[in-house]
């Protein structure tokens, strides 16, 4: 089974690319969901977020609010590390088992594995992933989808796109860039390229 670890900055895409490969019956993995999934009420991670961060930053309902975890720890490295050092392990632990169990099952020569940070915790070609596809976007239009997307301002937006690691050397580790600034068709189409060359390999 080949694995792609797909990637790319806030507003680049990545959510169409999603949709795509598991039109074609590709097996996807979605980090985010999966760290959804890990922080519900009740679970140890979740216990040890609140423990480390503070019950404020945990709802009346049980859930985490990511939104002023987020806010809290944005901007601050030292809390951001933390937060890190706690939830990516069991999250990429999570993750390759559910990698592991896709091969077994054997219905899909091709796995996807959809991570905003995947090239900052070292799944780049040959750890963790086969294969990596960079989503892309103009500033402008990625600013203008999460504003839309998240009701955040664009200089907030703008704030959040300066501490991810840079379009360029993201440039440098992927194997395809696709540009979704354009129309939704040539999107596709660019897309429909990257999974041809998928099947052949």
């Amino acid at each position: 089974m080949v694995v792609l670890g797909i990637t790319g900055g806030i507003g680049s895409g990545k959510g169409l690319a999603t949709e795509f490969f598991r039109s074609r019956g590709a097996a996807v993995v979605d980090a985010d969901e999966v760290a959804r999934e890990m922080t519900k009420p009740g679970t140890d991670l979740a216990a040890r977020i609140a423990a480390e961060f503070g019950s404020e930053f945990v709802l009346d309902s049980g859930e985490l609010d990511r939104r002023k975890l987020g806010a809290s720890v944005f901007g601050n490295p030292e809390a951001t590390a933390r937060l890190n050092e706690i939830t990516h392990p069991p999250i990429m632990a999570a993750i390759r088992r559910r990698l592991a169990e896709a091969a077994a099952e054997g219905q899909t020569p091709i796995a996807c594995v959809v991570a905003p940070l995947l090239l900052e915790v070292g799944w780049g070609r040959g750890r963790g992933v086969d294969r990596v596809l960079l989503m892309v976007a103009d500033d402008g239009e990625r600013v203008r989808r999460v504003a839309e997307r998240d009701g955040l301002k664009p200089e907030e937006v703008e704030e959040r796109m300066e501490r991810q690691m840079p379009v360029e050397e993201q440039r440098r580790r992927a194997d395809w860039i696709v540009d979704t600034t354009g129309s939704r068709a040539v999107v596709l189409r660019q897309l429909e390229g990257v999974w041809g060359e998928l099947i052949r390999l």
